[in-house]
């Protein structure tokens, strides 16, 4: 097919689906011009995203449009509490044929976030062979590799000739979703070792899996261990699929690179939210109740450590009615040294999610936080001198600012590292309100030191 040809044929085929505005005018119109094939040709995170702005009516609308199959697509791109309000929403028979077309480990998720009562309702409805395997996966811990794992993998046994486990791969077709590598498995399923598709199709029929598998096999993860883990595993390797064997060492199942970019964007995203004080699991499309209950006690929190943080300027109040410049400029060093610290913060955040920290590292990294700080301090401060004494016409103030952002920022670089690293130490989270910890310290101890300098000098 020529280049042109291949252009016009994607063109067309985008005609043929849906766009979210195009969605979006559709939900306005009350769907009354949804066509039924163009929909089922859109991209199911266009439809999801789209339900999950729509009201249980207007969601209903649209999935009596889309096939039980098309609809555990959808579901599937959507957050998990979504999806499993969606399914509360429909009636048994409908749930139970979606729920079946899921990935188990889809499927599971969904699961979670249901009421004990409707999930066992769902799951007794469910046929039997399907209900075991997602009643074993939901006792693992959602935040482990059992949590996250699909138990639908491909493997053959290390006694069978190439031809025979060619036989077996064609028999099990659409069951697993290991298609690279090929896990081997001795008598009892322990795992005992991988094989590529290539080489087996490569190799003559008659040769003994054994005597061509690779016994080392990379990335190993046991059930219980943490997904955050196995995210570092799969960046290690480099492989599509992980492993995942029981307490035994029997292969109860593999974890595939779309699961781990999961894992990747939740881990990243609940840092970043929990670093400011917001609910890790949080979104912007929350309900009003849901969001106000998860910031409220950091804001009360971060209340607290303003009313802290006037009381340290209340001790200067004389001399800052004396010395008015002082006010001006006191929340250049304040801001200064929290832009500061929150480059250090993020830096250090940033290295215990990737497991670049290891015990012992904490002097080295304090130390060198603490120089970089007063270095940008001097820097920075230097240039913050120089503008302060020329707009005041008072070298004297220059020298102010100078010193005391030289120690706030140097300060900060300091308490920047440290606390993610004390939170670990005490086994908290290492993001949790990091950021409102470090304000505390910058804005408090900032004035202070700047105010006690300016009062000293500016006599």
């Amino acid at each position: 097919m020529r280049k042109d040809d291949r252009q016009k044929d994607i063109s067309e085929k985008k005609l043929n689906q849906y766009t979210f505005e195009e969605l979006r005018n559709c939900a306005d119109n009350e769907f009354k011009d949804l066509n039924v094939a163009k929909l089922s040709r859109t991209s199911p995170y266009e439809v999801g995203s789209l339900l999950e702005r729509l009201s249980p009516k207007g969601r209903q609308k649209v999935l009596k449009k889309l096939s039980e199959e098309d609809a555990s697509d959808v579901l599937a791109e959507m957050y998990a509490e979504d999806s499993a309000e969606i399914i509360s929403e429909m009636r048994d028979s409908r749930a139970v044929k979606i729920l079946q077309a899921l990935e188990p480990d889809d499927a599971v998720g969904l699961l979670r976030e249901l009421d004990d009562e409707d999930r066992d309702r769902l799951l007794n409805k469910m046929a039997k062979r399907d209900a075991d395997v997602l009643r074993d996966l939901l006792t693992y811990d959602p935040d482990t590799a059992g949590g996250v794992m699909t138990p639908c993998v491909i493997s053959v046994r290390e006694d069978m000739t190439c031809d025979e486990a060619i036989q077996h791969l064609r028999r099990s077709q659409g069951s697993g979703e290991n298609i690279e590598n090929i896990y081997v498995v001795d008598a009892k399923n322990h795992l005992v070792g991988v094989l590529g598709i290539g080489k087996l199709l490569w190799t003559p029929s008659n040769k003994k899996i054994c005597d061509i598998m690779c016994t080392m096999v990379e990335g190993v993860c046991t059930a219980e261990q943490d997904q955050e883990s196995v995210a570092k595993l799969m960046a290690q390797f480099h492989h599509n699929t992980l492993p995942v064997i029981d307490s035994q060492g029997c292969l109860i199942g593999i974890i595939t690179h779309d699961d781990v970019i999961d894992i990747i964007q939740e881990e990243a995203t609940e840092d970043i939210q929990k670093l400011h004080g917001a609910g890790g699991d949080e979104t912007i499309h929350d309900g009003i109740m849901y969001s106000t209950v998860r910031r409220i006690p950091w804001l009360i929190i971060n209340l607290f450590i303003a009313f802290f943080t006037s009381r340290v300027i209340s001790i200067f109040e004389a001399k800052i009615s004396e010395f008015t410049i002082l006010a001006v400029f006191m929340n250049l060093v304040a801001s200064l040294g929290g832009n500061s610290g929150a480059q250090t913060l993020a830096i250090s955040i940033r290295s215990f999610a990737l497991g670049e920290y290891h015990a012992g590292d904490s002097g080295g990294i304090l130390l060198r936080e603490t120089f970089k700080g007063l270095l940008n301090g001097m820097v920075v401060g230097f240039i913050a001198a120089l503008i302060t004494s020329l707009w005041s016409h008072n070298v004297m103030v220059g020298v102010v600012v100078l010193v005391s952002m030289i120690a706030n920022m140097s300060l900060s670089g300091l308490v920047g590292a440290f606390i993610p690293i004390f939170l670990k130490r005490i086994k908290c989270d290492p993001a949790q309100s990091s950021y409102m910890f470090l304000t505390m310290v910058t804005d408090s101890v900032g004035m202070f030191i700047f105010l006690s300098i300016g009062s000293k000098l500016l006599l």
